[in-house]
Order: C-alpha cells, then sequence, then structure tokens
C-alpha cells in the first residue's frame, strides 16, 4: 500500500477505511497467527457453504480456531467483515496484458465480474455496501485503460464504466437468483418466471397477434445469446459503444 493510501484511509468510513490500512503486525505477546486476508477467505468459504445468513464472528473464530474477542481486534463489526469478503470474492482483474481490443477487454470486464457473482451468489445481498477496496478500485482501473485506444474523452470513458458496472449488476443479480434456485433455496426474481407461460395464459391470437407469433416461435424462452456466452444485453450495450467510439472517438 502506498503512504498515499495509508494516509487516505485514517479519512474512510469504518467499513471502508479496514480494506486500506496497512496489514497487521505484531503487538505484545505472542505473534498474531490471523490477518484479514485470512478472515476474508474463511468468511468467504462459510457464505459460500451456508449464505450469509449462516455467517456469524462467533461462527467465524470457531473456524479459524480463536476466540470472538480474538477476531474483534482485526474486524471492529459485520461491515467491516462483509467488505473485506466482498473484495475478496470479487478477485481482481487478470494480470495479464491488455489484449489491444477495446472490446473484448470491456466483454471481459463484464463476464469475468459476473462469473464471480455465479461463485459467490452472496455478493449481490451486499451491493449497497459503501466499502470500495482494492479490488474494486483494480476493476474500474482497469476499465477505464480498456478505453484509452478509443480516443473517448475522460469523462465518456467514465460513464461508458459507470453503464457497464450497472449491466454487471443488473446480470449478476439473475445469475445470483439462478444460483440460488438451483442449490434449492428460495429466490425471487421477476427473470425466474416463466414468462411464456404467463403471456399465454393471459393473451389471444386476435388481439396479440405479435404476443402470439412469438410465443409460438419460442422468443420468450430464448435468453437471447447468440452462442450462449455473451448476453445480447451486453452486445446491444458494446455495440452503442462502438457507435460512440466511431461519432467521438479520436
Amino acid at each position: 500500500m502506498s503512504d498515499h493510501e495509508q494516509a487516505g484511509a485514517a479519512d474512510l468510513p469504518p467499513g471502508m477505511a479496514v480494506l486500506w490500512r496497512a496489514s497487521e503486525t505484531g503487538s505484545r505477546g505472542p505473534r498474531r497467527a490471523l490477518s484479514r486476508a485470512k478472515i476474508a477467505e474463511a468468511g468467504v468459504a462459510l457464505a459460500d457453504a451456508d449464505g450469509l445468513d449462516g455467517l456469524s464472528m462467533a461462527r467465524l473464530a470457531r473456524r479459524l480456531g480463536v476466540t470472538t474477542m480474538a477476531l474483534y481486534r482485526y474486524v471492529a463489526s459485520k461491515d467491516e467483515l462483509y467488505a473485506l469478503m466482498y473484495d475478496a470474492a470479487v478477485g481482481a482483474p487478470p494480470d495479464a496484458a491488455m489484449s489491444g481490443s477495446w472490446r473484448a477487454e470491456l466483454e471481459a470486464w463484464c463476464t469475468e465480474q459476473v462469473g464471480a457473482i455465479a461463485q459467490h451468489p452472496w455478493l449481490m445481498e451486499l451491493v449497497t455496501l459503501s466499502a470500495m477496496g482494492p479490488n474494486r478500485v483494480a476493476w474500474i482501473e482497469r476499465g477505464l485503460r480498456a478505453l484509452e485506444p478509443t480516443g473517448l474523452s475522460q469523462q465518456r470513458r467514465a460513464a461508458v464504466i459507470g453503464m457497464l458496472a450497472l449491466h454487471v449488476l443488473s446480470e449478476g443479480q439473475v445469475v445470483a437468483s439462478f444460483v440460488r434456485q438451483q442449490r434449492g433455496v428460495r429466490a425471487d426474481h421477476p427473470a425466474l418466471a416463466d414468462f411464456s407461460a404467463l403471456l399465454g395464459a393471459v393473451t389471444d391470437p386476435v388481439q396479440y397477434p405479435a404476443i402470439t407469433a412469438a410465443l409460438a416461435a419460442g422468443a420468450f424462452s430464448d435468453d437471447g445469446s447468440a452462442d450462449g456466452a455473451v448476453s445480447l444485453s451486453l452486445t446491444l450495450l458494446l455495440d452503442g459503444v462502438e457507435r460512440l467510439v466511431e461519432r467521438e472517438g479520436g
């Protein structure tokens, strides 16, 4: 962590400051066996297994082989724990060199983050968390760097990344709900409803011929993906960015 980051951590909200404080050093007595990274890793494992409802400071302490009071020396609250877990589960962007294709980079930027949500669906329960840790900041950096070859203004680049972040959030909520449903956990999301059956039950060919034709073609049962890898919504978003680059880019 740079001196700038360490100095700035003192001015951050408690739930966010924990992500930017320098690594722990030993205090009086035996060298500490814990670290915030180990705590986050254990918390992620518990949440993956049993969801956030199954996570408590006492249970986490038992998993780590320490007392609950010892755990509180590293994380002052559950909000701090959630912040650490969120950043750890999201993970850092790949270290690989940029491909040179802004579109391929942004496609991966979205799909890899949605992939993390599929692995850790509880992340979507923490989306209101204000904490912004090193990994989340690294993803923003990666996205902005991907747009450097486009010639778009800094304001446009930031707007594009914000728009794609909302896409990740929206698609992530659907993915998280689907994963929960597959695991036998009750998940309420409009995208999981049998929309085709519902429409078929309330429409008739005379009054709704367009809907009838779409239903007959199975259109409402298709996820809209060309190859199952990239969602149609992301394709349309990136098509729009491409038009923007053509119009405003250098």
